[in-house]
């Protein structure tokens, strides 16, 4: 019902897509002109980088069928590259090496974050009055809010990345004519059991800053706590919407994600308020005329905690 209801949000609030993924393009090309005084190190190592390991036929098709290499040789390709633009940056340019370290692992995901923010904010305002709430607006009134999450959000989530860029770069050592015919599956099934997991943890954090207006210290608590209540399905709906995301990838190649990303990030912050709602059981509008009511909290939590309700 998370995902269904989330799909319903989704499509009533599709403006919010566009929105959005302006907001993702003005943040990247922020995170380009803070770069762009070094393009000409960069460039030449990227050239240098991109020839070596010969991306271009990696990159040829966009997908996975088709290349003149195997899965298992891309993926080694193209992560060996990602390593060798760093280990050369860094060794011939250290003070840009860490410039670049920070402007794209460190800025950029913070930028990503406050959208994730006021993406779930204005969610807020349709889910619990039918209202909606300009983009900029909302960016502008939630900033004292939104930057402290999108900061510790980054910070508690760097274990979970580390985690899932081990998952892939070990893949990528997969070799046989076995692993050669099992790769494709498990490119599909590993990040998207890492994401989910890393989804699980983080998907309360934002709507209890929101819901119950508290800091973001108070809020991480409260979160885990309705995601708790329904810590199996939350996993297994995020898992799907990974999966779906994958396999599509796969399916229609990797260009597809210009069109599936922009999607995902929206459908992903609707669904943690339609969690948080949920298990909170506090009624909220799916469309404009429709007002879903869950089970009451005395309902869903766990016996022992039904005592406090009193």
């Amino acid at each position: 019902m998370m995902f269904k209801n989330s799909i319903k949000l989704l499509c009533a609030n599709f403006d919010k897509v566009w929105k959005l993924l302006v907001y993702l393009i003005l943040s990247w090309g922020m995170t380009v002109a803070l770069l762009a005084p070094f393009y000409s190190a960069f460039a030449d190592i990227a050239t240098q980088v991109w020839a070596q390991h010969n991306l271009g036929s990696v990159f040829a098709s966009g997908t996975f069928y088709g290349l003149s290499v195997s899965v298992g040789e891309a993926m080694t390709s193209v992560i060996g590259a990602v390593f060798d633009f760093i280990e050369t940056l860094f060794v011939s340019h250290v003070w840009i090496g860490i410039y670049f370290a920070i402007i794209l692992f460190v800025v950029k995901p913070i930028l990503s974050d406050i959208g994730r923010f006021v993406t779930c904010e204005m969610m807020y305002g349709y889910m619990a009055t039918s209202t909606k709430r300009s983009f900029t607006g909302t960016l502008v009134r939630t900033l004292k809010k939104s930057l402290p999450y999108a900061g510790m959000k980054y910070l508690f989530s760097l274990p979970f990345n580390a985690l899932i860029v081990l998952g892939v770069f070990g893949l990528s050592f997969a070799k046989g004519h076995v692993w050669g015919a099992l790769l494709p599956i498990l490119i599909v099934i590993i990040p998207s059991l890492l994401f989910a997991f890393k989804e699980t943890f983080i998907s309360g954090w934002a709507p209890a800053m929101i819901v119950f207006d508290c800091n973001v210290f108070k809020a991480f608590p409260k979160g885990m706590a309705a995601v708790l209540r329904r810590g199996l399905r939350v996993y297994s709906t995020a898992l799907i919407v990974f999966l779906l995301t994958f396999l599509l990838a796969i399916a229609f190649g990797l260009y597809s994600l210009v069109i599936i990303l922009p999607v995902l990030f929206p459908l992903l912050y609707i669904f943690e308020m339609v969690m948080f709602f949920s298990s909170q059981g506090m009624r909220f509008y799916v469309d404009s005329d429709t007002i879903l009511t869950p089970k009451r909290l005395e309902e869903v939590d766990k016996i022992d905690n039904a005592k406090y309700l009193l």
